[in-house]
């Protein structure tokens, strides 16, 4: 052991096992969910090959699908992007590769569509596969294969309802060592139970708690109103049903005889309410539509749009309901929840990132496709997410602008390639560009009178 390892007190010699543990209870592949709602535990929120859970069911209701795509939106329009290790030729090589592989070669955007349902599930499941392939020899010179290289030939989703057992690794109980799958069998693909190791899998599990792989989905917080919701859907719709068209009511003349009642009875067992409906009375009768409603009762309508707001601030885009209703919102207040919102969704895409620069399960779906293509001598890129289209530049770039009048900001070449960025402009074209005319400055005589 060097010295610099050397301990000097009992405590400071490597730790190199956890004497704790994960704590989640686990058996035959099922993990125990402590949620109190036992009617949302494991497969009933996910659902399987043969059911659907009440997580989708949930996004079939319109404020709840749109609550979601407040978040996915943003996510699914930044910028994903790799950053060098460095500023040297090679470490940019390989960071632009690593954009070739995962954002050009593939289709990013339905990958990410996969990613973002651990916020529905809890989790989400990709496994990843790769294969040689060939690849742009001018734009990846430093690349040993000259024209073919390993890439990723699929992030093929692997749906929350096929899952059937975790399996725990032993080694870090944090992490799985494999999961199967049951596939219920189609005309493409055999009936069975599939075993999918961790090392290709790309797991996303949201709030992980110990070892509860299935995670806490955003969407269980809504649970509450939607469910609420529906039922005060069904009690309006009987309400509007019983009393949208009113009760028809004869009133029959003073000293009607049983012969008068039983045409009345017939005349109202056949009324129909249509284009064409008419109504012929006999002499004294007075036909009328009774409403049977006695008052308002409960508010079900605001109680409904209550529902509707509590599923908003749940993904924390409450703003997005200030004004409805006729009712007026705060410029103030929806820029402060706005500016939450865009915090969490930073934490969204820096979580997405981290799983494919770290990994959940011992390997980095990254580090993977470097060491296949450059060896081991090589620094690791980062994947990064940036320009979300919920920042407002409009009031940005005039800050920028007065920085660099007055000196406190330098304009360079990387500035402008980042406003021009943000902005969605094509990059700068220096055989096409032209000189900016810049005002010159104001020349002045020795008493600040103005000189030509």
């Amino acid at each position: 052991m060097s010295e610099i390892l050397k301990p000097t007190a009992p405590d400071a010699a490597p730790r190199i096992k956890a004497k704790g543990g994960a704590g989640s209870n686990i058996r035959a592949g099922i993990i125990d969910d402590l949620d109190q709602n036992t009617a949302l535990h494991n497969e009933k929120w996910y659902g399987t090959p043969l059911t659907i859970g009440i997580a989708d069911k949930m996004i079939r209701d319109a404020h709840v699908r749109k609550s979601l795509d407040y978040v996915s939106g943003p996510l699914r329009a930044a910028q994903w992007d790799f950053e060098p290790a460095s500023t040297a030729p090679i470490d940019r090589e390989v960071a632009d590769f690593c954009k070739f592989v995962f954002f050009e070669n593939l289709n990013w955007d339905q990958a990410l569509r996969n990613i973002l349902k651990y916020k529905i599930h809890g989790f989400s499941l990709l496994e990843q596969t790769d294969g040689i392939r060939a690849i742009p020899a001018e734009r990846f010179p430093e690349h040993p294969g000259r024209g073919q290289g390993a890439v990723i030939t699929g992030l093929h989703h692997r749906p929350a309802w096929t899952v059937d057992k975790w399996h725990q690794s032993k080694e870090n109980p944090l992490q799985i060592h494999s999961v199967t799958q049951f596939i219920i069998g189609s005309d493409g693909e055999k009936a069975g139970f599939r075993r999918v190791e961790a090392e290709r899998l790309i797991r996303f599990t949201e709030a992980q708690d110990g070892a509860n792989f299935e995670g806490l989905a955003t969407l269980r917080s809504a649970y509450g109103p939607w469910k609420i919701k529906i039922a005060l859907q069904v009690i309006e719709s009987i309400k509007h049903e019983r009393q949208g068209i009113g009760t028809p009511t004869i009133r029959l003349p003073e000293g009607a005889i049983d012969e008068d009642i039983d045409t009345a009875q017939t005349i109202l067992s056949e009324m129909r309410a249509h284009q064409k409906g008419y109504l012929i009375l006999p002499h004294g009768y007075d036909f009328s539509w009774e409403s049977t409603s006695t008052g308002d009762g409960t508010a079900i309508s605001e109680a409904i749009e209550r529902c509707n707001r509590d599923i908003a601030v749940n993904v924390g885009a409450g703003f997005m309901l200030l004004g409805l209703l006729g009712k007026t919102g705060s410029f103030a207040l929806a820029n402060s929840q706005q500016g939450q919102f865009e915090i969490q969704l930073e934490s969204d895409a820096r979580f997405i990132c981290e799983n494919f620069n770290s990994g959940a399960d011992g390997w980095s779906p990254v580090e993977r496709i470097v060491r296949m293509n450059y060896g081991d001598a090589v620094r690791m890129p980062k994947m990064i997410a940036q320009n979300m289209p919920t920042r407002d530049w409009s009031k940005i770039l005039p800050v920028v602008h007065n920085l660099s009048m007055s000196g406190v900001l330098t304009p360079d070449d990387v500035t402008e390639s980042f406003v021009r960025t943000v902005l969605r402009m094509p990059q700068r074209d220096p055989d096409t560009a032209r000189n900016a005319n810049v005002a010159e400055p104001m020349q002045t005589d020795a008493e600040g009178e103005e000189t030509e």
